[in-house]
């Protein structure tokens, strides 16, 4: 004898509803995020910075990384442009890599540095600038450009502006007179 199918489509489905209904963990564990990770990476990316209604820099640059709780701003291929207090281009710095840290408002440039002022232009492979005092460190090899003349020496100490240059181990290329000898 035969049995009839539409009894055994209710058995079917009553099956399928009680296997179905069983513990279902919606909590799966995920891990931590590393914390080397950036919150925000940018590219092709310009920012202004404004202090009141003045500029106080211009960043360009290729690529950022932007890690936001601890205040820090990784940028390649770039290009920053400061300002003074009356809105006059004050500085230049060009890098390969630059980290702004906002926290201790410190700039680090590497790779190919370049600063330009109106006073001359230095280049080495490392400059270290503390915006709060305006102090510019190179400790690497830097070779300066001022008013003609060539200055090379390690271990630089200056300002954005190139104002006055300290320097270790100097050698210098270009022309002097007697009447600019201060001994």
């Amino acid at each position: 004898m035969k049995r009839p199918s539409w009894l055994f489509l209710p058995a079917l489905v009553s099956l399928l509803l009680i296997s179905a209904c069983g513990k279902v963990n919606l909590q799966t564990p995920t891990g931590v995020l590393e914390r080397g990770l950036p919150d925000e990476t940018s590219y092709n990316v310009k920012i202004t910075n404004y202090a009141d209604t003045r500029y106080e820099y211009i960043l360009d640059a290729k690529r950022i990384e932007s890690f936001t709780d601890r205040r820090l701003l990784y940028g390649y291929g770039v290009t920053l442009t400061t300002y003074d207090k009356e809105n006059r281009l004050n500085s230049v710095i060009q890098a390969d890599t630059t980290i702004v840290d906002d926290a201790r408002n410190l700039v680090f440039a590497n790779g190919h540095a370049k600063l330009t002022s109106p006073n001359g232009s230095l280049s080495t492979s490392q400059i270290a600038w503390d915006r709060a005092v305006d102090e510019i460190t190179a400790p690497q090899q830097v070779v300066v450009t001022r008013q003609g003349s060539v200055l090379h020496g390690q271990n630089l100490r200056t300002n954005s502006k190139l104002s006055f240059v300290e320097m270790d181990k100097v050698s210098a290329e270009g022309r002097l007179t007697g009447k600019e000898i201060d001994w």
